[in-house]
């Protein structure tokens, strides 16, 4: 009988884990389904490091780069942008876009 609730606490902790882990957007290279995005390393024309993102919706792209930011806060500058929204036409249906980012203020 003492099983049960441990066993139903230990399903309720997996599931919440579960949860967390899908909700959060993938901070290192590659693809992430969660943000249906791909994230890449890549060498800028100043010759540093920069964080390449494609995603099929705008709005993944910027979630990912905030999480491969994470160590600075979420702060990035956007070197490049392809059919991301901009002041004024952010309702407009956009499609696959990408982002050149670099971590930091």
């Amino acid at each position: 009988m003492a099983m049960r609730p441990a066993i139903r606490l230990m399903l309720v902790v997996g599931i919440a884990s579960l949860a967390v882990a899908c909700a959060m957007a993938k901070s290192t290279p590659g693809d992430d389904p969660r943000t249906e995005s791909t994230a890449t390393i890549v060498k800028w024309t100043d010759g540093k490091d920069a964080i390449s993102i494609n995603c099929r919706e705008p709005g993944g792209c910027q979630t990912r780069a905030v999480a491969m930011c994470n160590s600075t806060g979420g702060n990035y500058t956007a070197l490049k942008m392809d059919n991301m929204p901009t002041r004024g036409d952010a309702p407009a249906v956009r499609g696959p876009a990408s982002v050149v980012i670099r971590c930091g203020s």
